[in-house]
């Protein structure tokens, strides 16, 4: 006669074992700790204004990370319960294609955001280099106000006003790119969760 050992979790469902409840309640922990700091942040919503969607954003990006180690907890202690698993499944493949489309909105307002930014420092520097060509003309300016100082503060101007716009445009840049690679990393890394899930669920 042959004697058969087999572990004590062979036929036990992973969320049931002692270490799948553990990643469950982690996984869940990391997933509302996420909702709750993004609900805090999006009060009080104003998704029309591109200032409150741009600090949502990256509310989002900061936080990401939490959400995929919950979701990825909870996706573990799920495999070999096929309805939950396939439902998993198909909730991280949706949250992944969501995360990637919203990389559209990313660039979208960084862009806006950077035109606004040039557009400002545009327009101040206008308005001071009118003040100073009228001043140069002016006959009644102070003996130590001469033309020729006029002029090297209009040159001042110029590469004060050409510096501005270079800092506006690599700083609305950088977090541009900082916050859209980590909702297109994020949303990749959901994506293959899912594919992970529905294939253990075959």
């Amino acid at each position: 006669m042959t004697s058969t050992s087999s572990s004590p979790f062979a036929t036990v469902p992973r969320s049931q074992a002692p270490g799948g409840i553990i990643f469950l309640v982690l996984g869940l922990a990391c997933i509302l700790g996420f909702v709750m700091n993004l609900l805090t942040a999006a009060i009080p919503p104003s998704p029309m204004t591109l200032e409150w969607r741009i600090g949502f954003m990256q509310q989002i990006s900061g936080r990401s990370i939490s959400l995929f180690l919950g979701v990825a907890m909870v996706v573990y202690s799920s495999l070999g319960q096929r309805v939950l698993s396939r439902y998993l499944a198909l909730a991280c493949l949706v949250g992944g294609v969501l995360f990637l489309l919203s990389g559209v909105i990313v660039i979208r307002d960084g862009l806006v955001l950077q035109n606004q930014a040039l557009s400002t420092i545009k327009s101040e520097a206008t308005e001071i280099r009118s003040q100073l060509q009228t001043a140069q003309v002016n006959p009644n300016l102070p003996p130590e106000v001469t033309p020729q100082r006029v002029e090297e503060a209009l040159g001042q101007l110029e590469i004060q006003a050409e510096a501005l716009s270079q800092n506006a445009r690599s700083s609305t840049t950088q977090s541009m790119m900082s916050v859209l690679s980590t909702h297109v990393v994020i949303g990749l890394g959901l994506l293959a969760l899912g594919r992970v899930a529905i294939k253990h669920n075959h």
